[in-house]
């Protein structure tokens, strides 16, 4: 990350992901709305959406496995791109946080950090984390990086 770049990625971009069978085994194909799960070396992965309201846009090439293979749930498939439905921006993360990937933040005046149920208001909800800033660059060090809903 370049010093005071801000922006991972803008809407409509491609953005490279690692697809992750479901609880059930089941595979996202083009088209089909995916969830973030979490990242393992350096690539954010993606699910079909089993939970309403957790999508994050939608898959752009299902060209991630045989379709002979057989697939456990939470088995890593391969890599795919898929289209999120708002930017990825980098954030501070606020004193204190250890933020995940699919973590739901707030945006305070240090940065991000979590949402919580009992305190805060779903009108509060900025967006959620896409990515943690430990797998990039000394940079990115103590950010996040977090597909904004607004």
């Amino acid at each position: 990350m370049v010093s005071g770049e801000v922006r991972l990625y803008d809407p409509g971009e491609k953005v490279d992901v690692e697809v992750v069978a479901d609880s059930t085994g089941a595979l996202p194909g083009r088209g089909d709305p995916v969830q973030l799960t979490g990242e393992d070396g350096g690539k954010t992965q993606v699910k079909l959406v089993e939970t309403d309201g957790d999508g994050v846009g939608a898959l752009l090439h299902d060209n991630h496995l045989d379709d002979e293979a057989d697939v456990a749930a939470g088995e890593v498939a391969g890599p795919s791109t898929f289209l999120a439905t708002g930017p990825i921006d980098w954030y501070d993360e606020s004193d204190g946080e250890n933020l995940s990937v699919n973590d739901v933040v707030v945006l305070t005046s240090d940065g991000v950090r979590a949402y919580v149920d009992a305190d805060d208001t779903v009108d509060m909800q900025y967006g959620r984390v896409f990515a943690t800033g430990t797998r990039a660059t000394a940079a990115t060090a103590q950010k996040v990086a977090v597909l904004r809903y607004k």
